[in-house]
């Protein structure tokens, strides 16, 4: 097969793969009003406690005038605020309000087709390690284009839900 049909081949599948996962995330999202955008920002934000734009965005993987244009949304909802420390007044810090916390709380409950497929396909026994070699690659094109701090972002973030779980 040429290049060219590879490439398109690979292009649509990982597009049509990506389009179920945004449906659902932009029907948790709304099912709770929030934007899928708004969503991301909470969560992001509720990992890191305290956060700047620019750590936002390199976060989730947007320009620093889109987190803005979401953060004031969030802001106008009252679900995040922003603070200044007094060690530098020139960077501003988003934090979750009550109402924030609360909403990125209920923002877990959502539903993923593809999530729940995998889980079904990977029930025959070679495929469970398949999956993990997958989600190895995953991990390695993300730190190819975004960087190993993105990566390891993700992957104490997934500790830290992992280690939840368990406490529950």
């Amino acid at each position: 097969m040429s290049e060219v049909a590879d490439l398109h081949m690979m292009m649509n599948y990982v597009r049509g793969v990506y389009k179920v996962l945004e449906e659902d995330w932009q029907k948790s999202a709304k099912a709770i009003g929030l934007t899928q955008a708004e969503q991301h920002i909470l969560w992001i934000v509720s990992f890191e406690k305290e956060a700047t734009i620019s750590r936002i965005a390199q976060l989730g993987l947007w320009d620093v005038s889109t987190v803005m244009q979401v953060i004031k949304r969030l802001k106008e909802k009252g679900l995040v605020k922003m603070l200044k420390k007094d060690h530098d007044r020139r960077i501003s810090y988003v934090s979750l309000t009550e109402e924030g916390a609360k909403k990125q709380q209920m923002s877990s409950e959502g539903k993923n087709s593809i999530y729940e497929y995998l889980r079904t396909w990977s029930q025959e026994e070679d495929r469970a390690e398949f999956l993990l070699q997958l989600e190895g690659l995953h991990k390695e094109i993300n730190r190819h284009f975004h960087g190993s701090d993105y990566v390891e972002w993700v992957e104490a973030t997934g500790r830290q839900l992992r280690d939840e779980v368990k406490t529950r």
